[in-house]
């Protein structure tokens, strides 16, 4: 039994390494990472079509983004391709109909046996519920222009085009969640009936948008903490704004107590000298950034020039192609390797440590965001939703963990606009639309070159609603540069030279190797346990016949 309990002792030790090599990088424990895996929702999306004819925007991606606030793993197909059976192996189903093309027979019979929450989303309802009668609504036609929606009791004044669909509910048929005025009747926007939630209208702009947003905690039955949180941006900061004006600013925001960000243009192309102008060169620019880092300002790196062409800096594009609308043609891994590096090669020389980035205008392609994902945990601003043409959608709250990006915390209030004579009213109005979200985070911008008292009078408004101010240095954030790793946790921020990048990325591969190996050793282990046992008790029984 002593022979037994060592190598006993000797496995355990061995499984205790495993564990601690296997999570040693990650802040998660175990059983966080065991429990977050296990309550993660399986979601299918199934479309008709991408986009409304004539328009740019992916509505499909706009809608499946809405979902990266939760815990959801996220698959998408047309609906062309769906085959008998497909949802009932996802924790949740979402449809989305743009066009009038008819669903398939497959589709509808599986929608109507689908036990789990099902979401479905605009036109194709009637073909739905002709199929599957039983549910208690009707589909009462279609109507262009409804007026007013309500929601939590509170009402809004619609703008917008997009058609909607009339469905009604039989008496105690189902909960309608919001409505919808046409300046005679109500009528559902979204209704629940059993385990279908179906809204009467895809928009993915405004407070329609907003609706469905809060309405997702219910349908994905996670709830989260009700922290709404509001962030300022100090926009389009280079070598050539005016650095009395940013101390202003900086000492302004310091004496009240709010922290902020500030959009960074290390290095810009002048048109002129045709040289680049790097942030080092300017000791006076230097020096009121890092005031600014100093005094509750965090660091976000807004590209890199803010140019492609012979553009005035933060007025050209950068990682998109303004002038042809299309996604540059280039090589983006190189392309944002050689921009973000230098970037933050620039920013670490005198510093200063960007903790997220913003992309120029917002505008970036898909292969853009998956190369920016390598660098930064966390990314400012809208979300370029297609590759077909500039645009972007506006969320209402903060996104994890998609296929673009790490982490997304959205702008949603716009910015301060001194040619708007009703500037502060419009943000106040947008900061309304969103606090119907439960757990929303807004943010909006202004640009220094403008009067600080412009700034002061939205501040003094919000801060009479008593929204907290979000200060980003308190969140867990990484930038991987290749020269340099920047961490902030908790308001401390570290920055850690990465000496041979190359090494640093072998890393991972000899942690694996370790890894197997000792899984090996520990194979070999139960091995010689189980022949030491065995030959034990051979000669037991040897011993017993002699």
């Amino acid at each position: 039994m002593m022979y037994k309990s060592k190598i006993c002792g000797i496995t355990a030790k061995i499984l205790i390494l495993i564990t601690c090599l296997t999570f040693s990088n990650n802040p998660a424990t175990a059983r966080e990472l065991i429990k977050r895996e296990n309550d993660v929702k399986n979601v299918l999306v199934i479309y008709d079509r991408r986009n409304y004819l004539g328009f740019k925007t992916d509505e499909v991606t706009a809608i499946s983004h809405l979902f990266y606030h939760f815990n959801v793993a996220v698959d998408e197909i047309p609906a062309s391709s769906y085959k008998s059976g497909m949802m009932h192996k996802y924790d949740r189903t979402v449809y989305v109909g743009i066009s009038n093309e008819n669903l398939s027979e497959i589709l509808l019979d599986d929608m109507a046996k689908y036990k789990n929450p099902l979401l479905f989303i605009g036109i194709g309802i009637e073909a739905f519920i002709e199929h599957n009668p039983r549910n208690g609504i009707a589909f009462a036609g279609k109507d262009l222009k409804p007026i007013k929606v309500k929601y939590k009791g509170k009402e809004f004044i619609l703008k917008t085009e997009r058609l909607f669909q009339k469905v009604t509910a039989e008496d105690n048929a189902g909960k309608v969640v919001s409505s919808l005025s046409d300046g005679h009747t109500l009528y559902p926007y979204i209704i629940k009936i059993s385990n279908l939630w179906y809204v009467s209208c895809l928009d993915t702009q405004g407070v329609l948008f907003y609706i469905l947003a809060d309405v997702l905690h219910d349908f994905f039955e996670e709830y989260h903490d009700e922290n709404p949180q509001i962030y300022v941006r100090i926009e389009d900061v280079h070598a050539q704004t005016s650095v009395d004006n940013l101390c202003e600013i900086a000492d302004y925001l310091n004496k009240e107590g709010i922290p902020y960000m500030v959009a960074l243009i290390p290095a810009f192309y002048d048109v002129k000298t045709k040289n680049i102008y790097n942030m080092r060169d300017d000791k006076q620019f230097s020096y009121i950034i890092k005031y600014m880092q100093d005094s509750g300002g965090t660091i976000l790196l807004h590209g890199y020039t803010h140019q492609i062409h012979e553009d005035i800096p933060g007025e050209g594009f950068e990682f998109w192609d303004g002038e042809n609308d299309r996604p540059l043609d280039a090589d983006m891994g190189k392309w944002v390797d050689e921009r973000i590096n230098a970037a933050i090669n620039e920013c670490t020389a005198i510093g200063i440590v960007p903790l997220a980035f913003e992309a120029p205008h917002y505008a970036i392609s898909r292969e853009g965001y998956k190369n920016l994902k390598m660098y930064f945990s966390t990314i400012v601003g809208h979300l370029q939703t297609s590759d077909k043409g500039y645009t972007t959608t506006v969320y209402p709250y903060r996104l994890y963990d998609s296929p673009l990006y790490n982490r997304l915390i959205p702008e949603n209030l716009g910015y301060v606009d001194p040619e708007d004579v009703l500037y502060r009213q419009h943000i106040l109005e947008e900061l309304d639309k969103l606090s119907i979200v439960r757990d929303y985070t807004a943010g909006f911008y202004f640009h220094p070159h403008l009067d600080i008292d412009l700034l002061k009078d939205v501040i003094s408004e919000i801060k009479k609603r008593d929204i907290r101010f979000l200060d980003l240095k308190q969140d867990d954030n990484w930038v991987k540069g290749e020269n340099y790793i920047i961490r902030s946790q908790d308001g401390d921020i570290a920055i850690k030279e990465v000496k041979n990048r190359q090494e640093s990325q072998l890393i991972p591969f000899f942690r694996k190797i370790l890894l197997y190996l000792i899984i090996l050793v520990l194979l070999i282990c139960f091995r010689l346990l189980y022949i030491f046992l065995d030959r034990r008790r051979q000669s037991r029984e040897h011993l017993f016949k002699e």
